[in-house]
Formats: structure tokens, sequence, C-alpha cells
């Protein structure tokens, strides 16, 4: 006999707790919160989470400007938004590409060096936080076990 849709709607309710996707998007939002605020007490005001993943692709020697939009997974033209937000803010500077003319390579500023590693240690801080909830044995397979996830289904992060 097939279920009514309020019993279906119930039968969800009930396992929504502990839904992997919740959980994971409760945790990704926990750890959001905590950078935010851990970057923010370290003078980093003007810029956006969101522009981290940029910032974290650039590489030292400078990185094309179509390189870097498929290396931060995102669009050149939202990649062409956050350089110059970025820029303006003083964390990254453009040069054209030697070769090029159509391309740019982006480089960090000083400013743009010092952020990576505030943002770097701010998530070894929430790492401890975490760890300090769950253990070190938990953490280590937490991090095998997504780890296992991620570059098997996206194998181009290994």
């Amino acid at each position: 006999m097939e279920r009514s849709l309020d019993e279906q709607l119930e039968h969800y309710m009930a396992q929504r707790q502990r839904s992997l996707v919740r959980l994971i998007a409760l945790l990704k939002k926990d750890m959001d919160a905590r950078i935010m605020e851990k970057l923010q007490q370290k003078g980093y005001t003007n810029f956006k989470l969101g522009d981290l993943p940029l910032i974290f692709n650039i590489q030292p020697e400078g990185t094309i400007n179509n390189e870097l939009a498929k290396r931060a997974r995102i669009s050149k033209q939202a990649m062409s938004k956050v350089v110059k937000n970025l820029e303006a803010g003083g964390y990254i500077l453009t040069r054209k590409h030697e070769n090029d003319n159509r391309s740019a390579v982006i480089f960090l500023t000083d400013n743009g060096k010092q952020l990576l590693i505030s943002a770097t240690e701010s998530f070894k801080e929430i790492q401890e936080i975490y760890t300090g909830v769950i253990g070190q044995q938990d953490t280590e397979a937490l991090r095998e076990i997504l780890g296992k996830l991620v570059f098997t289904l996206h194998p181009e992060y290994l």
C-alpha cells in the first residue's frame, strides 16, 4: 500500500535531523561563520568569504585569469567581478600576459599573501576546535572519509 503524502512528509521529517546533506550544510555554515569572525578579528573586514577560493588558487608566480576561474570553479564573468573587488581591496594585482593580450596574470600582493596565511591559521584553529569535540581518531577518520568522497567524485582535485 502506498503511503499518503502526509505520511511521506512525516517520514522525511523524522529522517531529516540525521541527513548527511543537512549535517554537512550545517557544519559548512558553522565553519563559514567561524572563519569570518576570526578574519574580521584580524582586521580583514573588506573582503567576502566567497572570495577565498580565488585567493587560495593564485600561484606564487601568478596565475592566468582563465586558469584561475577554472581552479576556483567559478565562471569567467564571476571571476572578473571578484578580481575587481580583490584588486580594489589591495589583495591582488593584475598584469597583461606577456604573450597573450587577451589574458591577464593575477598575483597576490603582500596584503593578499598575509590574508592567505591568516586564513590558513584560522582554518587550523577551527580544526582544533572540532578535534576537541570529536577527538583525534575521529578527526582522522573523518578526513579519510571526506577525502575518499571528494577525490573519488572529483579526481581532478588530486
